[in-house]
């Protein structure tokens, strides 16, 4: 059953959780099963057993992706912007001014854009440009289409 910690006596050893729908049962740190001491406002899981609850632990959380990493001295290393992102960008952009030879431009800018694509799949922890590259995308083919107009 899932609840909420609602109290927690040090000295006595012993607290009191609440279900979903507001009972309350008490429990002893025996019946602890979680990480460290029992906080109180914390998220626990908990099964009943003769009106108290046994078995309370800490309900389990989803994990969180990393914002950064550290290198081996332990200084925090951000992501980089890929430069296959960052160039497929540029050259989208250069084709606004190439006239007639913007399809061709354009075209190596999605070849560029893919390819940053593919780079940051495979390495997410240490890149970043995703939205770099579908700006990109976005302005070879308005580019590409644009230049063909009559």
């Amino acid at each position: 059953m899932d609840g909420r910690l609602e109290a927690f006596d040090d000295d006595a050893q012993a607290g009191e959780v609440s279900a979903g729908d507001g009972t309350r049962y008490a429990f002893d740190l025996s019946q602890w099963r979680g990480r460290g001491l029992p906080r109180v406002g914390s998220a626990v899981r908990f099964d009943v057993r003769e009106g108290r609850a046994a078995q309370v632990f800490d309900r389990p959380e989803a994990q969180r992706r990393a914002a950064s990493t550290r290198d081996t001295t332990g200084k925090t290393r951000r992501k980089q912007l890929s430069h296959w992102a960052l160039a497929a960008f540029v050259v989208a952009l250069v084709g606004f001014s190439a006239g007639r030879y913007a399809p061709v431009i354009e075209v190596g800018a999605l070849v560029l854009a893919w390819v940053a694509l593919r780079q940051v799949h495979r390495a997410p922890e240490r890149l970043r440009g995703t939205t770099l590259a579908a700006v990109a995308i976005v302005i070879a083919v308005g580019v590409a289409l644009w230049s063909q107009w009559p």
